[in-house]
């Protein structure tokens, strides 16, 4: 007998192809991409052991050459309400896998990122399939296998798509602006949302404070999220000074912050370079022009802050808002190391926190370093 996990509604007769275990992923593929596969409804196993994948009525009749003989029968079967991804996987199945499935993932436009451990990666198009039909916002589901490179860009693997689209250029909404991204050019993530928020509310503290517009640099913008809300607030910015060392977000990053600018009907004036942030200094032209200053760049900002420090205006009140990863006993030495540092170049009225954001390992937290002062 048949045991399907959800709660049975009004019970219909069903016509399903029968394959060994093994064979099911094959046969599944087959199934899914001719349009052949009911929607709603899981594949079962059978009392026998064998897999029983549920056609609808678009499929080729029983005795068609594409089954190559393999065995039909009618099921009765009802209305399946899954609750989640994982009611649509095989009930044999998922007790096997079960303790090693993603607890979460990461969305990113309508990307889906998993993280998979070896002992489930072979069963990743089930998965994947899974979540697809559970998330219907989803257009492909990638398998995170970290950040590599010099520029620590996603390492994605495409697992499943809808219609075959399988391109990881995707866009984002957030705080009411669209934002280009792809993943695996430029490091991107959705959870961080909350921190460019974040910096536009501090960027407009800054406005109040200063009575004027404000000149903002973001050196390491990748493909420009924390611009989204600063470019588009009409009067908030005059100059921008963004750029990234990464060529390819820095193509992402002028098609964004074009975007961005073409929402205000007071432009700032924006110069993007793709250039190390550390060598701005050395335009004169760039110096003591600086109100607002981003440094996202988690596993260096605190040797390149320092490089940074020349750009800040002199005699007014400025703002840096910078990113960092650290060990956690070292929080306080380096609060007291980045004050000594501002001192030093200048700065009075200092007051800085570094405030943990989120854990990034058992030993290292993510934390905000934010600084207001007047550089003299």
């Amino acid at each position: 007998m048949l045991k399907p996990q959800w709660c049975l509604d009004r019970a219909k007769r069903m016509r399903h192809l029968i394959v060994p275990s093994v064979d099911t992923q094959h046969w599944f593929e087959i199934v899914k991409s001719n349009g052949w596969a009911q929607e709603g409804y899981g594949i079962l196993t059978t009392d026998d052991g064998l897999k029983a994948i549920p056609l609808n009525g678009s499929a080729p009749a029983d005795n068609h050459s594409v089954w190559q003989n393999t065995a039909h029968r009618i099921i009765l079967r009802s209305k399946e309400i899954a609750k989640h991804w994982t009611d649509l996987i095989d009930q044999k199945l998922l007790l096997e896998i079960k303790e090693f499935l993603p607890r979460s993932h990461e969305l990113i436009g309508d990307i889906l990122v998993v993280k998979l451990e070896d002992e489930i990666f072979a069963h990743r198009e089930i998965i994947a399939d899974a979540m697809l039909e559970k998330l219907p916002n989803v257009r492909l589901v990638c398998a995170d296998k970290g950040v590599t490179g010099k520029f620590r860009v996603r390492d994605l693997l495409p697992i499943k798509s809808r219609q075959g689209d399988s391109a990881t250029l995707t866009k984002v909404k957030e705080h009411g602006q669209v934002i280009l991204i792809d993943p695996t050019k430029s490091y991107f993530s959705a959870r961080l949302s909350t921190e460019r928020q974040g910096s536009y509310t501090a960027a407009k503290q800054l406005f109040n404070r200063l009575g004027r517009a404000i000149t903002v640099c973001d050196p390491y913008a990748g493909v420009g999220p924390a611009m989204a809300g600063l470019l588009t607030k009409t009067g908030l910015v005059d100059k921008a000074l963004i750029g990234d060392l990464n060529p390819s977000a820095v193509e992402l990053l002028q098609q964004n912050i074009a975007n961005f600018l073409s929402k205000n009907t007071q432009p700032a004036e924006v110069e993007i370079l793709c250039q190390d942030g550390r060598k701005w200094r050395e335009r004169a032209e760039f110096n003591h022009k600086v109100d607002l200053l981003l440094v996202n760049l988690p596993h260096q900002m605190l040797t390149h802050i320092s490089d940074l420090l020349p750009l800040m205006r002199r005699h007014s009140p400025s703002l840096i808002r910078g990113w960092a990863i650290v060990e956690k006993t070292e929080m306080q030495n380096i609060n007291d190391q980045l004050t000594k540092l501002f001192a030093d170049n200048g700065a009075i009225n200092h007051n800085l926190t570094c405030s943990e954001v989120k854990g990034f390992s058992s030993s290292k937290s993510f934390v905000r370093v934010e600084s207001w002062q007047e550089f003299q």
